[in-house]
Formats: C-alpha cells, structure tokens, sequence
C-alpha cells in the first residue's frame, strides 16, 4: 500500500508540476504581451500627442503669418492714403484763393515763412500764399493705429511723444492733423452755417489763416474707461495733465489758452498743439509765456 501510495503522489506532483509550468509561462507570455501592448500603446499616444503638437504650431503660425500679412497690408493700404492726400495737397486748386489777398493779410514781415516751424499764423497773419501746402508731408499712426499727415519736421517728434505717453499710461490719439486751403474752405463754411460767421471766426479760422495747413498742428483725443474725451472734455483728463508737463520736452506747445483770447484772436483750446521746436517750447514753458505772439512780438487778435 506504501509503494502505491508513494507512486500515486510522484505522479500526482508530476501532473500538477508540468500544469504549474504552463501556467507559469503563460502569465508571463500574458505580461509580455501586455508590456508591449502598453508600450506600443504609449507609443502611439506620443505619437499621436506629436502630431497634435506640431499641427498646433503649424496652425499658430499659419495665423500669425496671416496676421502679418493684413497688419502689411493695412499699412500699405495707409501709406497710399497718406501719400494719395500729400499729392493732393500738394495740387490744390489755387482758384479756391481767390477771397484772400495774400499780399495783404499779413501784417509781420518777420515769422511769416509756412515752412519753417517759427512761422507765426493768426488772424491778422495768414499763409503765404494762402493755398501753401507742406512739401515734406509724412504719414504718422496715432494710438489707435489710425494714419494721419504732418510735416515731417513734427512727425518725428510726435511719433517720440506718442510712445512715451502710451508708455506712461497715458496714451492719446489723434482727431485732426494737416488740413489744406481747399479742406479749411469747407471747415469753415460749414461752422458759419452753424453758428454764423461771428460765431464761427472765435474757434475756426479762416481759408488760409489755419495753422493746420502748416502741418505742424494737431488736435488730440483720449479714451478713458471706455469714453472718449474730446475737444472740451479733453482737459477733464490725466493725458491732458502729461501733456501739460511733457510737451515741451518733444517741442509742442498747447496754442490756445484761456485768458489769452485777445492774443490769439481764439477761444481757448486744450486740445490743439503746434511743433515749434524744443528749444522754443522748453523757453516758454520756463519763463511761463503762453502763447507765441507774446514769445516772437507778433501781432494777434481779431481779423482786421
């Protein structure tokens, strides 16, 4: 019974041996298989992860280059404006001179020359001759990135004060630059038709007596929390409070101050400035001289 027993066991061990070593080698055939299932899987993930990595990087610049491609053409597009107005101006019909004589409607015989930035043009000095058109007139982007002309003796500086404002958080824009003899023709005509020629000649000048038609004048704007603040309301801001303080430093002056209205022949007028260089705009800011007939003893006030 012994031996029989004995020889039933080794059997028994031998079945259940050979049935542990299949079961042995197919776990690890399983786990063999399902590390290179995860790997192959992993792989795949990457891949895919790839893919999608370098189809986004594609498509980012996909849309920057289209940005650039409309941003270029936009400017190319401001430029022509810019240069279409600045040959414009300077063909301007002379017929339109016609109701200014300009041998008599300046009374100075000095600060009379529309081409250097010591010109002086008020109500009693108008242009000489009266159709002037700037022959140096350059295309200059404001805040809003919005084209405008000046003479390229101011739009340097302008351009210099622009970015330093901005700088300082305290950007503002432009809303009026050059205007020719023909532009100032209709200005004014409909200003009279708005408040009559009494009315019209305190804050709009004449054809041929604006100092817009130098193209070192200008009139600003700014945006604060969403509203715009021009003309009157531009004083109610803190650009206009930069500008009082910094505007010199880039050679503008503002033109129009209250209390001066017997001078200038204008009401008063926050929002215009006129390039006169730095070393004149610093030297009036010092000795507190506010307009530029009291600094060059010109003649102002009202038309003769």
């Amino acid at each position: 019974m012994q031996i029989h027993t004995k020889r039933g066991l080794k059997g028994l061990l031998k079945r259940h041996l050979v049935s542990i070593i299949i079961i042995i080698v197919a776990i690890g055939a399983a786990g063999g298989f399902l590390y290179w299932y995860n790997d192959t899987k992993n792989a795949e993930m990457d891949k895919m992860t790839l893919d999608a990595l370098t189809a986004n990087i594609k498509l980012d610049k996909t849309i920057a280059d289209l940005k650039a491609k409309k941003a270029a053409e936009l400017k190319a597009q401001q430029e022509a404006a810019a240069k279409a107005a600045a040959d414009q101006a300077q063909t301007a019909n002379s017929s339109t001179a016609a109701t200014v004589d300009s041998s008599t409607c300046n009374a100075s015989k000095t600060h009379n020359d529309p081409s250097s930035i010591d010109v002086v043009v008020n109500k009693k000095h108008c242009m000489q001759p009266v159709t002037y058109a700037p022959g140096d007139l350059v295309s200059v982007i404001d805040s809003k990135g919005s084209s405008y002309l000046l003479s390229a003796k101011a739009a340097s500086s302008f351009k210099l004060m622009s970015d330093a404002a901005t700088a300082a958080g305290q950007s503002f824009y432009l809303t009026s630059t050059y205007r020719s003899y023909s532009d100032q023709v209709s200005t004014y005509a409909y200003w009279v038709n708005t408040s009559g020629k009494a009315g019209a000649d305190t804050y709009s000048a004449r054809p041929g007596y604006s100092e817009h038609q130098t193209g070192l004048a200008f009139d600003v704007a700014a945006t604060v929390n969403g509203t715009n603040y021009v003309l009157s309301d531009f004083n109610k801001t803190s650009q206009y409070t930069w500008l009082q303080a910094h505007a010199a430093d880039y050679g503008f002056i503002q033109r129009y101050y209250a209390g001066y209205e017997s001078i200038t022949g204008y009401e008063t007028e926050e929002w215009h400035y006129r390039y006169v260089g730095v070393t004149v705009a610093k030297d009036m800011q010092t000795k507190g001289i506010k307009t530029l007939e009291q600094y060059w003893n010109i003649t102002g006030g009202d038309y003769y």
